[in-house]
């Protein structure tokens, strides 16, 4: 039997619920910023994308806050010094995950009880030590999106150039090559669920171009 799932019946919350669960892995954005008095925000974003090469260009949307309907801190910060990190979420921060989601008050730092940080390279913002990836990145557009106020709803599409990235050798070769097995990234499945991309749980699809895919038909039929 075939279940039909109408937007327009449910409420926002209900309809991010499924995007969350069917849309996975998700990869997690781990951005840290820094406020007005210098202290420090760390926090996890799922609904994060590369968007194109050049400029180097990602994409985050950064909601309200669930427990004032407030704008997120991240966000805040963000708009206000232009910049952030995007540290990219390996094993190694695993257990750190669900703590910095938590809302913290404001002017309390998440790196009270998780991850230490270095000075970035181009922005302001800090980078997470125990990443090994970072992306400095620089705010280059802002969308609005969904209904003002509303939980699971409202939405910053930011837009953001990637204005200089820096990776551990230990994870990549001097070319830039990143070594996918070394990282072991962490991603968001449907809430409770996250996954690690280990080597045994990786797998290698080759690609093929049109005229090789006719001859690999051509060979089997």
């Amino acid at each position: 039997m075939t279940l039909v799932f109408d937007p327009a019946e449910h409420p926002a919350g209900v309809c991010q619920g499924v995007l969350s669960q069917l849309i996975t892995p998700r990869p997690i954005a781990m951005i840290s910023t820094v406020d007005v008095d210098g202290v420090v925000n760390v926090a996890p974003f799922s609904y994060y994308m590369p968007v194109t090469g050049h400029p180097m260009l990602l994409a985050v949307t950064m909601g309200l806050r669930e427990s004032d309907g407030g704008l997120k801190h991240t966000y805040e910060n963000a708009r206000r010094t232009g910049d952030f990190v995007v540290n990219v979420t390996t094993a190694r921060l695993r257990e750190h995950i669900e703590t910095v989601a938590i809302e913290f008050p404001r002017g309390v730092s998440e790196l009270d009880s998780v991850p230490t940080t270095v000075p970035s390279q181009r922005v302001t913002s800090p980078s997470i030590a125990e990443s090994p990836a970072h992306l400095e990145c620089r705010i280059h557009r802002e969308v609005p999106l969904g209904e003002p106020g509303v939980p699971a709803s409202e939405v910053h599409l930011v837009v953001a150039e990637v204005v200089c990235v820096t990776l551990d050798e230990s994870v990549c070769t001097a070319d830039f090559r990143v070594d996918q097995t070394a990282m072991a990234t962490v991603g968001r499945m449907g809430f409770p669920w996250f996954t690690t991309a280990t080597p045994e749980s990786m797998m290698v699809i080759p690609r093929y171009t049109y005229e090789e895919f006719l001859d690999q038909r051509a060979a089997s039929s």
